[in-house]
């Protein structure tokens, strides 16, 4: 059988044993940490990727309507298929208020109409739009959201997004 001062002994050279590992270990995550520190960059990584990545653009990801002898990209078919049925005057002003981000009296201008016919033709076309999305929203294989999707940039001359619709 072991004396009480062994044990004691034991006991300490343990404890120092553990404190010596336990010193060691934090010396080695700083060193890790110091030798990752020299790789590391400041930079966003989703900029890096911007910078280097490339993403696969095809045709078929947006379809595009032209107002103006300019192409207005979009990219959610519902959306594309909604604003192809509209008369063209009213797709006009869409496209011209909310990708070309005209104010009313400028697309009056263009459209050679007064400031009241274009909020007239805008009004209809959001009418339009929401018929046609009630409408595909009964068949089965329509989008079921409660916003519409996406594909709409930035807000209409008036300041009324295209999600009020």
């Amino acid at each position: 059988m072991s004396s009480p001062s062994f044990k004691d002994e034991l006991i300490a050279m343990f404890d120092s044993f553990c404190k010596e590992a336990s010193r060691n270990f934090i010396k080695d995550l700083a060193r890790k940490e110091e030798r990752r520190m020299k790789h590391y960059t400041k930079e966003p990584v989703d900029y890096l990727l911007e910078i280097t990545g490339n993403t696969d653009v095809y045709p078929s990801d947006s379809f595009t309507l032209w107002v103006d002898g300019q192409p207005c990209e979009i990219e959610d078919e519902l959306l594309y298929q909604a604003l192809s049925a509209l008369k063209e005057k009213q797709r006009n002003v869409l496209l011209l208020d909310f990708w070309r981000e005209l104010r009313d009296y400028e697309i009056a201008e263009k459209m050679e109409v007064t400031v009241r016919t274009v909020y007239n033709l805008r009004q209809r076309a959001f009418r339009a739009i929401k018929d046609y999305y009630g409408k595909k929203s009964t068949d089965k294989t329509a989008y079921s959201g409660t916003d519409p999707p996406g594909g709409a940039r930035g807000s209409g001359s008036n300041g009324q997004d295209i999600a009020d619709l």
